[in-house]
Order: structure tokens, then C-alpha cells, then sequence
């Protein structure tokens, strides 16, 4: 028997759901869990310039380019963010993937935290004619740690080959991007071990709260 839709979702207005948090807090397996429920959203495929990983296909979790590539793509404004994650690698999102919000369709955005934090300004700068409507249907959340400590053993079990120096980097980062910017985000949601089905729960539950805001 198929499975039934969920029919909680669904609005013909398109709704950005951005997703952020540090590196290991499990943000993947959130979406897609939250993705299973409401196949009505889809998952931004953002670019970028490092090598697929095992199991990752190219169009379905990234895009993949060269860095020569990559660069070449930003000069020419293709990218309403982009980000240098680590040398020589970089991230980014296309203008185009963006406003499909406005087409109707549901997105998720998962980005790093210092862009989950500046979404607004980003669209403010980048896209000064559609800002106002764009700010208008997206949610940024923050999904947090129950404990910092956590982040380590979750990163290691995906990443097993991963440099341990670069995580204690990357978790020194993702700390400071908490203390600076944790009340920039529309909403902090922690994901709990072994409690993923409650955080896409949560999830759906704010996001019937903005599509109600939306329709009034």
C-alpha cells in the first residue's frame, strides 16, 4: 500500500524553511526525516566545490564543480550566498533555486550558521525587489545540541575518516557562531538523541504556524 501524504502541509503559498546548527547535530538525518512526512517540500540542492563523499549523487545532495569552476560561477553573480568552508572549498546557493518559493513550492535550505543568521540581509542585498515577500516566507531555525559534547561522537560516526584537528576548528567556529547570532533565529529547536521524530514533529508544528500567518 503507498503511503499516505501528509496533508498537514500543504499550501499553494511556498514556505523557505531554513536549517542550521553545528557540524554532527544531525541536521542531514532531520531533513531528511521531515522530507519522508511531507514530500510536498524539497531539499535545496546548493553547490559546491568538493568531492562527493560515498553515497552522495551529484543534482541530489550537491551540485559538484571544481573550485576553478566554482569562482568562475561567482564572479559572474550566479550565487545568492556563497561561503569558504574550509580552504579551496566552497559552498553556495543559485538565485534561481531560491524563488521557486514563489512558484508554490515548499523548500528546505539547509546553510551554514553565519548565512542562516544574515538570511534577511542576504535577500535585502542580493534581491532588493523580492526581499520584502521572500523575508515573508521563510523560517530560519537553529537546530541545536542537547549537549555540546554530543557533537563530537555524532560527527566521527558519519565522518570516520574526518581530521580530528579540523572538527575541534569547525566546533570552535560553530560555538562562537551560537554566542553571536542564537537570537538572529525565528526559532531554536534541539534535537534530542535519539528523539528525531519529535524535532520533525516540532518542525511541522511551526511551519502550520507560519503557513496560518501567511493565509490571514
Amino acid at each position: 500500500m503507498a503511503e499516505k501524504k501528509n496533508q498537514n502541509i500543504n499550501n499553494k503559498d511556498g514556505i523557505l524553511l531554513v536549517i542550521t546548527g553545528p557540524s554532527g547535530v544531525g541536521k542531514d538525518t532531520i531533513i531528511a526525516e521531515f522530507l519522508k512526512k511531507n514530500p510536498d517540500f524539497k531539499k535545496l540542492v546548493t553547490d559546491t566545490s568538493r568531492l562527493p563523499r560515498e553515497r552522495e549523487i551529484e543534482g541530489k545532495d550537491y551540485n559538484f564543480f571544481t573550485c576553478e569552476e566554482f569562482l568562475k560561477r561567482a564572479e559572474n553573480g550566479f550565487y545568492l550566498e556563497h561561503v569558504e568552508v574550509r580552504p579551496k572549498e566552497y559552498k553556495g546557493t543559485s538565485r534561481e533555486a531560491i524563488q521557486e518559493v514563489f512558484s508554490g513550492k515548499h523548500i528546505i535550505w539547509k546553510i551554514d550558521e553565519y548565512s542562516g543568521a544574515h538570511t534577511k540581509e542576504i535577500f535585502q542585498v542580493t534581491m532588493p525587489d523580492l526581499a520584502e515577500e521572500m523575508i515573508a516566507r521563510t523560517i530560519t531555525i537553529y537546530i541545536s545540541p542537547e549537549e555540546w559534547s554530543q557533537l563530537r561522537e555524532q560527527y566521527f560516526a558519519r565522518e570516520s575518516k574526518a581530521n580530528q584537528e579540523w572538527f575541534l576548528v569547525k566546533l570552535g567556529r560553530d560555538k562562537e557562531m551560537w554566542n553571536l547570532y542564537r537570537d538572529r533565529f525565528d526559532h531554536i529547536v534541539v534535537n534530542r538523541r535519539r528523539k528525531v521524530s519529535e524535532t520533525v514533529s516540532e518542525l511541522e508544528r511551526i511551519i502550520k504556524e507560519k503557513i496560518e500567518k501567511i493565509k490571514k
